[in-house]
């Protein structure tokens, strides 16, 4: 048993240490090699990727990340499109999400910037644009939709 918890010990311990971290330089290399950058300052790059207008902004500091795309002015949505937004951000929007800043809506992903992986971030390049892009439609990020519109639950069933 001891030789197994050494064994377990010494193999976390190697896995921890060969993960890479993601630092701001090459989390931008990645986004640039893959869209159409329109300005690029360390921590800030504004782009277009599949005709939709993004940015990626990080900040060292705090060790986050986010990219957000601009989607329209939010008080001048319905209640009803405000409900499909929320509702969206529980069933179809994966790790992307709608949100709000200043009146805008935008579609968002953010993450602790050295634990994200190339892939994480090359999914939110596409979670983010599909998103935006499908709003007022399917307000969907990807093909996974998490479906719980069949019947409501009661507050009890949820735990409140």
């Amino acid at each position: 048993m001891k030789y197994l918890v050494i064994a377990s010990l010494l193999f976390l311990s190697s896995a921890i240490a060969s993960a890479e971290i993601m630092t701001q330089e090459a989390m931008e290399k990645i986004v640039i090699s893959h869209v159409e950058v329109i300005t690029q300052k360390k921590g800030n790059v504004v782009f277009m990727y599949k005709k939709v207008k993004m940015a990626l902004v990080s900040d060292v500091g705090h060790d986050r990340m986010r990219i957000i795309a601009p989607i329209t002015e939010y008080p001048v949505l319905t209640s009803e499109i405000k409900d499909a937004v929320m509702e969206s951000n529980f069933h179809s929007a994966l790790d992307a999400r709608y949100a709000v800043s200043k009146d805008v809506l935008y579609s968002a992903y953010i993450h602790p910037m050295s634990s994200l992986t190339k892939q994480e971030l090359e999914s939110a390049l596409n979670q983010v644009s599909t998103l935006a892009l499908t709003f007022g439609s399917t307000y969907s990020s990807g093909a996974l939709i998490f479906n719980g519109k069949a019947q409501k639950p009661t507050s009890k069933e949820v735990g409140i």
